[in-house]
């Protein structure tokens, strides 16, 4: 082959393509080397998938959401029970159950009626009861009254002295509440919208309907502002007791303060729940619901593993297991080794929770649970290990906080009351979370103090098995007549 021609145009043109290729395929060359081999590459890209579709893929079965945001496709978590053949309904040898009459002294009207004539021989009847007749036959109506509220007036009227020609007028007596409104029609108003999540304004549009009255928004706001004042003293007693018991259930949830993020915190014993809202989700917030102990005794908080806890240690903080749970069933969906292992570990959980199951039912006794534990621990010990030493992008980390955390994960085998899951503290604050997706939140510190009193007095009271209207009413009344509120520790074991 012949030396390009300088002279030569077309040389000259293909000299000048050749170099600029070179050095195109030398740019080449340097990029790919800075570059992560191609096996390398495919792995950090197939990791980076499986993050994706994990994130994609999680719902309530095996991470935090609830189940109210579930997409339609995904699947239920129980399977479904073989059909028995059985009719729905209640089965042959089921024990109904009915409602009992109530004593005649308790209904408000007793209306009677005596038959007009024989039904033997149509001869007229006495309207009254026959000395030998049975007792009558008793059929009782549950009904509203035609109008629900009623107005009561009072008129206090003026006297002119006959000695000094002056007039003197009557004053209310202190049994008469002050204001528009009665305690009981008071208490039903934050009842509705603290306990049965009615916004503002459909309870005006109940007032008017059920109620034959209308009410302005401002005034119930007014309203809701007495009723805050009147549960002070409640709220307060709920406090200094959540705070001095041993063993309590901690949660915290999402929250709207005006335009702001906040978060509605939350404690609970087995008879007494306390609300506090925070703009913040931290270890400060928290211990403004919970004072650190200055006596130096032990409080077992049962809680998640957010990092707002991570001070409490050993004795001071159980893990919540029914969180673990959820971990444990998204790492048994994914595929290899990390899969295998969240099959191992949900196995070792089902083992756990059958012991914990046979202690509350009385099968096995405290020792005998201890001893369970020691063998579910040692299989714990051997799986959490080998998730650490993996190179999986979410058995490695799991792992490694379970193991660091492994003091927390059995606190409910060494202290006993304490429970091996938070669910108590779930379902406590259960009503918030409701609250807060029907009003959106509170706008200021007015609506901030209501929500947290009636979240607190309507959540104590049921878990003590006692009404919310019946206390609501004695505590703005007895706010209205200046005597002290009835205590909401009555009832309650500490």
């Amino acid at each position: 082959m012949s030396a390009p021609n300088p002279e030569c145009p077309g040389c000259t043109a293909l000299q000048a393509r050749i170099a600029q290729l070179e050095a195109e395929v030398a740019l080449l060359r340097a990029r790919e080397s800075q570059l992560a081999p191609l096996p390398a590459l495919v792995a950090q890209l197939q990791s980076r998938l499986a993050q994706l579709e994990a994130r994609l893929s999680r719902n309530s079965s095996n991470s935090s959401p609830p189940p109210s945001s579930d997409l339609p496709a995904t699947p239920t978590r129980p399977p479904k029970p073989t059909p028995s053949g059985r009719k729905p309904g209640g089965q042959p040898g089921h024990k109904g159950t009915w409602r009992l009459l109530k004593p005649t002294s308790d209904c408000h009207h007793v209306v009677p009626f005596f038959p007009d004539l024989c039904a033997h021989c149509h001869a007229p009847l006495p309207a009254q009861p026959s000395p030998l007749a049975p007792p009558p036959r008793r059929y009782q109506l549950l009904d509203l009254p035609p109008v629900l509220i009623e107005t009561t007036e009072y008129q206090c009227y003026a006297c002119c002295c006959p000695h000094c020609q002056r007039l003197t007028w009557a004053q209310l007596p202190p049994a008469v509440p002050q204001g528009l409104f009665g305690p009981r029609l008071q208490a039903v108003c934050a009842l509705l919208v603290g306990r049965h999540r009615m916004t503002r304004r459909s309870l005006q549009e109940w007032r008017w309907e059920v109620g034959g009255e209308a009410i302005s928004l401002g005034c119930l706001i007014d309203l809701e502002a007495r009723t805050t004042r009147a549960l002070e003293v409640g709220y307060e007693q709920v406090r200094e007791a959540v705070a001095a018991v041993a063993v309590v259930n901690a949660d915290e949830t999402p929250w709207r303060q005006g335009r702001d993020k906040a978060w509605l915190w939350s404690a609970a014993t087995s008879s007494l729940v306390l609300f506090r809202i925070d703009r913040h989700r931290s270890r400060a917030a928290f211990e403004l619901l919970l004072p650190p102990r200055q006596d130096g005794s032990r409080r077992t908080v049962i809680c998640d593993r957010y990092r707002a806890y991570q001070h409490l240690q050993g004795d001071e903080r159980p893990v919540c297991w029914a969180h673990l749970l959820r971990e444990f069933t998204q790492l048994s969906q994914m595929t290899g080794e990390a899969g295998r292992l969240g099959e191992a570990l949900l196995g070792a959980t089902g083992w756990l929770f059958e012991g914990w199951h046979a202690y509350r039912k009385g099968e096995i006794a405290w020792s005998e649970l201890q001893e369970w534990m020691g063998r579910v621990q040692a299989q714990f010990a051997e799986l959490l290990g080998l998730a650490k030493g993996s190179n999986h992008w979410r058995a490695a980390p799991l792992g490694r906080e379970l193991l660091k955390q492994w003091e927390c994960l059995w606190t409910f085998v060494r202290v006993a009351g304490v429970e091996p899951t938070n669910n108590a503290g779930e379902r406590a604050v259960r009503p918030g979370v409701l609250w807060r997706k029907s009003s959106f939140g509170n706008q200021g510190a007015s609506g901030r103090a209501f929500v947290e009193r009636m979240l607190t007095v309507v959540g104590s009271l049921r878990l003590q098995g006692r009404k919310a209207l019946s206390y609501l009413e004695a505590a703005i009344r007895a706010a209205q007549m200046g005597e002290a509120a009835p205590s909401l520790l009555a009832a309650a074991a500490r």
